[in-house]
């Protein structure tokens, strides 16, 4: 792929342990600009989605990098496409009952007979993050031909295993 050096090219992808009661989720990201990696982060939590976390780093890499800048997030996840995509009753899969910060959101939907977007409450807060921008976008890559995606798939991976350790620790 030719990079345009004046576009922040950021590769996130994500992780999640559904086989486990507490459900870890990850994501992870690397950040080139101008021919280079400018940065690394890493996320992860309890009791979530992979999405729910590569969508918060999104809302967190677009309030970092300068404002006015373009920015192309590059991933294998089609459903981050969406992250700009006003949440509508018509949008709905499923409540947003892994938010916490949904909660009002999903309980007032519900209470119409409908059910809220799931992360209704990040796909907000990146369409706001969006504006800051010059242009924002997806694009879809292909995982094995992507070693830096690979490396954030990893990376979400190991945090998501530390994350469980740590919580099973505190437990004995």
């Amino acid at each position: 792929m030719v990079q345009d050096s004046t576009t922040y090219y950021v590769w996130i992808g994500g992780s999640c342990d559904y086989g486990h009661k507490e459900r870890a989720g990850g994501a992870a990201v690397v950040i080139e600009h101008n021919g280079s990696i400018i940065s690394r982060d890493v996320i992860s939590d309890l009791h979530t989605t992979e999405f729910r976390m590569m969508l918060t780093l999104m809302v967190k890499v677009m309030q970092e990098i300068p404002e006015s800048s373009d920015i192309i997030f590059l991933t294998n996840a089609a459903y981050i496409q969406n992250f700009d995509k006003t949440p509508t009753s018509k949008s709905a899969n499923r409540t947003s009952s892994e938010s916490k910060d949904a909660s009002s959101l999903a309980i007032s939907a519900e209470s119409r007979g409908k059910k809220a977007r799931a992360n209704s409450d990040l796909i907000i807060q990146c369409i706001e993050e969006k504006k800051r921008h010059k242009s924002v976008g997806v694009k879809i890559v292909q995982y094995h031909k992507s070693p830096l995606l690979i490396e954030t798939h990893d990376r979400a991976t190991e945090a998501m295993a530390k994350t469980r350790k740590e919580f099973h620790q505190k437990l004995q």
